[in-house]
């Protein structure tokens, strides 16, 4: 232990006595270090550490499957309720509604419009998880006899009531019901992530009682011991019966489990992996760098080295020496680089724009201090080898001699550091390579035509309790005013309305037939997005009408049994013949739709994904809609004027969602953005860091070399003979490491294929480009030192040492 600190001290004086090495080294490794540190700050949190619920590992998300026609689907209430009283493998099966829920709170301050999760009784019970106050949910509470209750989110409590305890017991009017709070959940459960408060389900209402429409997203805990592969043959057997039972609704339907980590985590594992990928590639071309600077170091010490040798210190002490020199210069790096990657997970999660699963809190914790503390004893090893078992190879008596250069030991030196050189560019490339990838395919994303103009469109959410909204002739009758009100503003060009809006949460799909032509069997089931709509909504986003009609105002309010349908669908279905007039069984009754006219495809569901055929129906009587106004200028300055249209109908009607459409088309690209902007990130320091390597070694090459410059000089050679031999010399080991890191980037840029769009994992332009981008900074690099080698006086270059 004696030997260990003194061997300390000794190296934190050297380190001190030659700052500029020091804070060089310490910069590539921070760098290096510190993004290594945030990105498995960002992988402990989504895939290593466990949910943050009782037992996660028995949690299990489960789909409604229907044979060919998609293994992702919600499964409907009675199913949902056969499935729950019939299994024998869950300990606890609940469900939530599938899409975003949305309740108008009154009577307390202004109205606001809150998202509701509406949840089976035993949902908290199946998730494992306790309220920080009060109560959850009970099976009794599905039954509307037992009274209304809600319980709310941590932030909902703080934000709106001050984290008051007494709020417990009280009273709130929510869709102008009264509605008890008997408890307020832990400030961790983040899940559904827009969940500010639960209520629950009411199984006696008639939309519940149906096994056509698929709404509901369960959700189970398996019984201790049971695994997925005996859930999953349990629920296939109870699909069995149930589609004995009930073959006009059931038939070709089962569920799918999955594991509820695995659905939480979803698309965002193959870009952890990648990230973590490319920062251990930094972390290569920090090491290369900070042994190159030790390596230099290393020949500056031969002396001192050879006299330590020749009084006695063995060569595995100099060694030892030397490895607890770069382990200490890789600690203290790493101390940088923790507090370089507090600020880098700050970045991370700003950046992810929702990309992070809700559950998952990335933080610096003890595992991740761990990983840094482990990866920087190791950087220190790895680093530290070359120069340190160089030494066992030192000539003592060339290094003991006046003016010695160990010329025997430099050409193996300078060999080693030509090898770090190539791997710095060849691993520079492959990092480019793929950054340019992603930013090629998020330019097309960029440029892609979602089929509808969204540039000045402002949007909002609307829903309207259904206790002081009951029928039809309400609703309309509102829209209809609001519609009217808002059109008459200065600036609005149109008004119109939809139930989904596109590039949102919001989904809703229909299965359909075509009216004289059932279905032989489930596995041509057809299906559609479906959307309500008025008359405006089609010019309100520009979407081009190809043929037929639109639907008329009346058409809209008194919602006429009518289809418009997107091209995609007509061709689909109608391959071969006119779509118009035709006639479509929708699921969810008997009486057909006739199709009046057919629109341009749209990307509704992401900006990444192919246009999906869509059905529009005139109607304007749902409870919840958006708007969608276009304007002349600037939508967003049109926001208050359309809230206090909204007041002057309803004072107690609150909107929500008050976006740009813009803002919607923005949020859509956010992923692509988050992993295209963070792997640009990695590629520039990988980039300055290789050509900062490639400028000190040829730096340190030009210094080795000028007595042979200064003789060549002396004999005749011209400045642009030295400039092109030292220029030469650099860069014959920069395209090398190009060539290398193209191969590279063919084998491994094909992980990231499922990523890109409009563009293929082995894109010419990108491979040719960023061949061209390193080779051209390595040319600067290279080009500096040869233009000071240029410089040298040859009388001065002879009599060097």
């Amino acid at each position: 232990m004696e030997t260990l600190l003194r061997d300390i001290r000794y190296g934190m004086r050297g380190f001190f006595k030659r700052p500029g090495f020091t804070i060089v080294a310490l910069i590539a490794l921070a760098l290096g270090i510190g993004a290594n540190t945030a990105i498995f700050s960002l992988v402990n949190a989504v895939l290593l550490r466990p949910l943050p619920f009782a037992e996660p590992e028995r949690l299990i998300w489960v789909f409604g499957n229907i044979r060919n026609g998609g293994n992702t689907a919600s499964v409907a209430p009675l199913d949902f309720l056969d499935f729950r009283s019939q299994n024998t493998t869950f300990e606890q099966f609940a469900a939530s509604f599938s899409f975003p829920a949305a309740v108008n709170l009154t009577g307390t301050g202004d109205p606001e419009r809150l998202s509701a999760a509406l949840v089976t009784g035993n949902y908290f019970q199946a998730l494992g998880v306790a309220p920080a106050l009060g109560r959850t949910f009970a099976l009794e509470n599905e039954q509307p006899e037992q009274g209304q209750v809600a319980v709310l989110s941590y932030a909902l409590w703080q934000k709106r009531f001050g984290g008051n305890p007494a709020i417990v017991g009280k009273k709130l009017t929510l869709d102008a019901k009264s509605f008890e709070v008997i408890g307020v959940m832990a400030k961790d459960l983040t899940f559904p992530a827009t969940a500010e408060l639960w209520v629950p389900m009411n199984f006696d209402e008639a939309g519940m009682k149906q096994r056509k429409a698929h709404f509901l997203r369960p959700i189970g805990r398996l019984k201790p011991g049971v695994t997925i592969a005996q859930a999953q043959a349990d629920t296939d057997a109870v699909a069995r019966r149930l589609e004995e039972q009930y073959p006009a609704t059931n038939t070709g339907k089962s569920l799918r489990l999955v594991p509820l980590q695995e659905q939480l985590i979803g698309n965002i594992r193959p870009t952890l992996l990648i990230l973590f990928g490319a920062v251990g590639f930094v972390l290569l071309i920090a090491c290369a760098n900070v042994a190159n600077l030790l390596l230099v170091r290393a020949a500056a010490r031969e002396k001192e080295i050879a006299l330590r040798t020749a009084l006695g210190a063995g060569r595995l002490r100099i060694v030892r020496q030397m490895i607890t020199e770069s382990v200490l210069l890789a600690l203290m790096g790493g101390a940088l680089g923790a507090l370089l990657a507090v600020w880098g997970v700050e970045l991370l999660v700003k950046l992810s724009a929702g990309s992070i699963p809700s559950t998952a809190q990335v933080n610096i914790d003890l595992r991740v201090l761990g990983f840094t503390l482990g990866l920087s004893a190791l950087t220190g090893v790895l680093f530290g080898l070359a120069p340190a078992f160089r030494t066992l190879k030192l000539n003592l008596s060339e290094s003991l001699k006046e003016g010695g250069r160990g010329g025997g030991q430099t050409a193996t030196r300078n060999r080693t550091r030509s090898v770090l050189v190539v791997i710095e560019s060849a691993i520079a490339v492959v990092l480019l390579i793929g950054a340019g990838l992603l930013i090629r395919s998020f330019i097309q994303l960029q440029n892609t035509n979602p089929g509808f103009d969204a540039h000045n469109v402002l949007t909002m959410q609307i829903d309207l309790p259904r206790q002081k909204y009951p029928t039809p002739e309400k609703r309309g009758n509102f829209f209809t005013e609001l519609q009217t009100r808002v059109a008459g503003l200065s600036g609005v060009q149109s008004v119109g309305l939809i139930s989904e809006l596109p590039l949102t949460p919001q989904r809703n799909d229909m299965p359909f037939t075509v009216e004289g032509r059932p279905p032989a069997s489930p596995d041509q089931r057809l299906g559609a997005d479906f959307r309500r709509i008025n008359e405006h909504y089609f010019s309100a986003l520009r979407i081009p009408m190809w043929r037929g009609r639109n639907f008329t105002a009346q058409e809209a309010r008194q919602s006429a049994k009518l289809l418009v349908i997107s091209d995609l669908l007509a061709k689909q279905v109608f391959p071969n013949e006119e779509p118009l007039g035709k006639r479509l069984v929708l699921a969810t009754g008997d009486e057909p739709f006739e199709i009046i006219g057919i629109v341009g495809d749209i990307r509704h569901r992401a900006m990444e994904r192919a246009p999906f055929p869509a059905m529009y129906w005139p109607s304007i009587q749902d409870s919840g809609t958006n708007l969608v106004i276009r304007t002349q200028g600037d939508p967003a300055s049109l926001a208050a004027a359309v809230r206090k249209e909204v007041k002057a109908i309803d004072p107690d009607q609150p909107v929500a969602a008050v976006r740009t459409m813009d803002e919607w088309v923005d949020m859509s690209v956010a992923a692509s953005r988050y992993r295209t902007v963070l792997l640009g990130l990695l590629a520039l320091v990988a980039l300055v860091l290789a050509s900062t390597g490639i400028y000190g070694v040829m730096s340190y090459s030009v210094g080795q070399r000028t007595h042979e410059i200064g003789v060549r000089m002396a004999l005749g050679a011209q400045r642009v003979d030295v400039l092109k031999l030292v220029v030469r010399q650099g860069m014959i080991l920069v395209v090398i490491g190009v060539a290398l890191g193209i191969a590279g980037a063919f084998a491994l840029t094909r992980v990231m294929a499922s990523l890109l769009l409009g563009v293929t994992a082995k894109d010419p332009i990108t491979f040719t480009v960023v061949g061209l981008l390193l080779a051209t900074v390595a040319f600067v690099a290279c080009y500096i030192p040869a233009r000071r080698a240029t410089k040298v006086d040859p009388l001065v270059a002879l009599r060097y040492e």
